[in-house]
């Protein structure tokens, strides 16, 4: 098990490495399983993450097959 998988994350801190992940990788849409392998979290998590995140309308969901997701811009988009 690395350091990384070791620490437990506090309440919200999984959002700040998703959203920090995602913004650091504009190339387009990624999936929850990319994410997680980039951030070293399981993919379930990263999963749930990500649709609490859209729901709060900071990212959104541009692929439904795989589902795939990217930060939303300042226009919303």
């Amino acid at each position: 098990m690395t350091a990384a998988k070791a620490k437990r994350l506090r309440p919200g801190e999984l959002d700040g490495l998703v959203l920090s992940y995602l913004a650091e990788h504009k190339g387009g849409p990624l999936t929850a399983t990319a994410i997680a392998k980039g951030i070293e979290r399981s993919a379930g998590a990263v999963s749930n993450c990500l649709a609490r995140l859209a729901k709060d309308g900071k990212v959104r969901q541009a692929k439904k097959h795989p589902r795939a997701y990217v930060l939303k811009d300042a226009k919303g988009k």
